[in-house]
């Protein structure tokens, strides 16, 4: 039996995305993100097409989003921001270090990044990507932690140590 084509702008029905009944925005590539506030369209043959304005906009939000969070960046979300920095994987396995097959395995969810390689990830982001607002909250942040680091951490008194001309330091607790 032959399949019949459509337009599926002749079958669509429209849909307005409410906080009950957001839009799952799965072309983002990543599968926890949902919107509201669109109009989107649904044919009989499932097939649907949202219309999403200031997508460039929205995807620097979420990128954001995702760099902020507090906890450990996913497989996907790693995806997600190398594809909003435009790089291909092998770029950016080997911007970050990593042979091509672990930044594979991280981003297809087989093996979690480490702490070091998500806090990295997060920086590269933010400073590839040249977002003023998330390099603003980055600042602030540090300057908060650098600050912070000062008040709790007593000042380390360095020990310079020469022996047969050899000068070795150790830092001491003050």
């Amino acid at each position: 039996m032959a399949t019949v084509e459509h337009d599926c702008r002749d079958f669509r029905e429209e849909f307005q995305a409410t906080i009950d009944s957001p839009y799952h925005f799965v072309d983002s590539g990543l599968e926890n993100l949902y919107l509201v506030g669109i109009k989107y369209f649904r044919c009989k043959c499932g097939q649907e097409l949202a219309d999403i304005p200031a997508i460039k906009q929205l995807l620097n939000l979420i990128a954001r989003d995702v760099v902020e969070q507090p906890f450990a960046l996913s497989g996907d979300e790693i995806r997600f921001l190398r594809k909003r920095l435009g790089k291909k994987q092998a770029d950016f396995s080997k911007q970050l270090g990593l042979e091509i097959e672990t930044l594979s395995r991280i981003e297809n969810g087989h093996l979690p990044a480490s702490e070091r390689t998500d806090k990295f990830i997060r920086l590269y982001y933010a400073l590839a990507s040249k977002d003023p607002v998330l390099l603003g909250q980055m600042q602030e942040d540090l300057d908060a932690r650098l600050a912070t680091w000062q008040r709790i951490m007593p000042p380390k008194k360095i020990v310079a140590t020469v022996t047969d001309n050899e000068w070795t330091a150790d830092l001491v607790a003050a």
